[in-house]
């Protein structure tokens, strides 16, 4: 159920995204991207590793034009949560991921979407500190898989070089917010 609703929601974010005002490259565009590179980083808010029970995910993501309208590269997510002194739940993400950026009339407002292939490591650990005559129950867990993020997102540069960034995903966060590299 949560898997369709995310995907609902990014079918019709991109919708919303292809009816703007979509037109071909020009002087006036955010560019073309071949041979830029592409530098986000920032937190998530909300985290689909810890299912919304807190923590501040942070997050990366460097991508190269390769052609006019297409950038690949790399993503990178990590959150941890600790409850009191015992238990701490530690969530990682990397992988690989590329974006078509559209075509807008605005020479520093690229809007983007696109999908990429991540590994998802996970990992639980409970120690209680028993240093008494009683046995200790530690417990240590961890895995992880495979999934297919698909994002949406926005960079506003207030220069040539640096501005904003906000992107709905399914990676790490459902949102990202933070600082953008164009260089």
């Amino acid at each position: 159920m949560k898997k369709n609703i995310r995907l609902t929601a990014f079918v019709l974010l991109l919708a919303c995204f292809l009816q703007t005002n979509i037109k071909a490259q020009s002087n006036d565009a955010f560019g073309d991207v071949k041979g830029t590179n592409l530098l986000n980083a920032g937190v998530g808010l909300g985290s689909f590793g810890l299912s919304g029970t807190g923590g501040l995910p942070l997050i990366a993501s460097f991508e190269h034009g390769v052609s006019r309208n297409i950038s690949v590269g790399l993503e990178a997510g990590f959150i941890q949560q600790k409850y009191a002194s015992d238990w701490k739940y530690t969530y990682l993400i990397f992988g690989a991921r590329g974006s078509y950026h559209f075509a807008i009339n605005n020479p520093k407002l690229d809007l983007y979407g696109g999908a990429g292939l991540l590994y998802r490591h996970f990992s639980f650990t409970y120690t209680d500190g028993n240093t008494g005559d009683q046995p200790a129950y530690d417990f240590n867990s961890s895995g992880g898989d495979m999934i297919i993020d698909l994002h949406a997102g926005t960079r506003y540069l207030f220069n040539d070089h640096v501005g904003a960034f906000g992107e709905l995903s399914y990676g790490i966060s459902p949102l990202k917010l933070g600082v953008a590299l164009k260089f």
